[in-house]
């Protein structure tokens, strides 16, 4: 395995993204999903940025790439369409340990940004280490078909059952028996079929509990 998959925490992270083009404006519109702290670097920004910077949403800093430029970021996107630059921004980066994806040289990279599938909390994320993006994308467009919204609606209810099942029920291996049966039973039936409320039920009977109003 050439990398280590994790999933970083950017909440309240800073983040730099230099670039201003469609494919910084991707990269950054990501970042603010995870609730980072993003700065672009660019003399130019597409519209979208523009419009991110006007209201505060982002910081941009209207200048091309100087190694300063780097404090105090704790992730760094190369995204520029120069591939010197990115180069450069790449092993300044390395020299300073700042995590840092350069999206022209993913060699020249500490970290690739996989192919992913959001359903509210579940994320599944697909990498083929850099050598075939084409089918990353084909097995992420799988995915989608494969796990709906429904799953992530599953997630939001099963996370609401499980504080009531911590706060009522005290027997950790009893508890583990509930969450189990609950994935096993035919809860996701129900949620892809639009019976939410007939959903909540089977998991309040599964786990014990009184349904609640």
């Amino acid at each position: 395995m050439n990398y280590y998959p994790a999933y970083l925490d950017l909440r309240g992270r800073p983040c730099l993204v230099i670039g201003g083009g469609v494919v910084a404006e991707r990269k950054t519109l990501s970042l603010l999903e995870a609730g980072a702290v993003v700065t672009v670097l660019s003399p130019t920004l597409t519209p979208k940025l523009r419009t991110l910077a006007d209201s505060g949403a982002i910081s941009h800093a209207q200048k091309t790439f100087e190694e300063q430029d780097l404090s105090p970021a704790f992730l760094v996107i190369a995204a520029t369409n120069d591939a010197r630059v990115n180069s450069s921004v790449a092993q300044a980066c390395r020299n300073k340990r700042i995590l840092v994806n350069s999206v022209m040289t993913p060699e020249e990279s500490s970290f690739i940004v996989p192919s992913v599938v959001e359903r509210g909390d579940l994320v599944i994320a697909v990498s083929t280490s850099g050598a075939s993006p084409a089918l990353a994308r084909k097995l992420r467009q799988e995915l989608e078909t494969t796990y709906g919204p429904e799953y992530g609606l599953f997630l939001a209810k099963l996370s609401a059952l499980r504080t009531r099942v911590l706060e009522e029920i005290p027997e950790e291996s009893k508890r583990r028996a509930i969450f189990q049966a609950i994935v096993d039973s035919d809860v996701l039936d129900l949620l892809h079929q639009g019976k939410t409320h007939a959903a909540e039920l089977r998991m309040a009977e599964i786990a014990g509990l009184k349904p609640r109003p």
